[in-house]
């Protein structure tokens, strides 16, 4: 048993790279290690359900928002929203991204890790300005472990849309 742990530690921290080994630490932090206090931000954005950005025939990366600090949100694409809710109440095997966020004036910024193998995370930043209660555009977005990142612009502008919990 000792040696198939051992073999599955290996495997990940080869596969991982340097970037991803320590960023299992850096991961706790920003999943776990915040303050969770208050954050104002349900006066300026709706926060009883889910935002989701929609490319015409798949809902992708639905994510929750709370008032203090959390940010929660699913890697895999859905074709309604009754997936999206299933998902985020039932499956506990989805990959997914957890992580904080603060505001700076109309801008929520977020940091969150996603696990990618047993004890490998992808750690993150993503902006997103406040249009209205109910519509939020990505502005920007870095992955900073992701090899696939390195040269890329960061810059973007996808629109979120709110859906309220039924």
């Amino acid at each position: 048993m000792n040696t198939l742990k051992f073999a599955l530690m290996a495997v990940c921290f080869v596969s991982c790279g340097s970037n991803n080994i320590c960023s299992s630490r850096k991961a706790k932090c920003i999943m776990e290690n915040f303050a969770r206090e208050y954050t104002g931000l349900d006066t300026l954005i709706r926060i009883d359900g889910y935002y989701y950005l929609e490319d015409g025939t798949e809902l992708i990366t639905p994510f929750m928002v709370s008032n203090n600090g959390e940010f929660h949100s699913l890697s895999v694409r859905f074709q309604n929203h009754i997936q999206i809710q299933e998902k985020f109440r039932n499956d506990t095997k989805t990959a997914r991204a957890k992580g904080n966020y603060s505001l700076s004036g109309d801008t929520i910024k977020i940091r969150a890790a996603m696990p990618f193998q047993i004890g490998c995370y992808d750690i993150f930043s993503q902006q997103y300005l406040i249009v209205n209660d109910s519509i939020l555009r990505k502005i920007w977005y870095l992955c900073e472990t992701c090899e696939t990142s390195k040269g890329k612009n960061p810059i973007r502008n996808e629109i979120y849309k709110f859906y309220k919990y039924p």
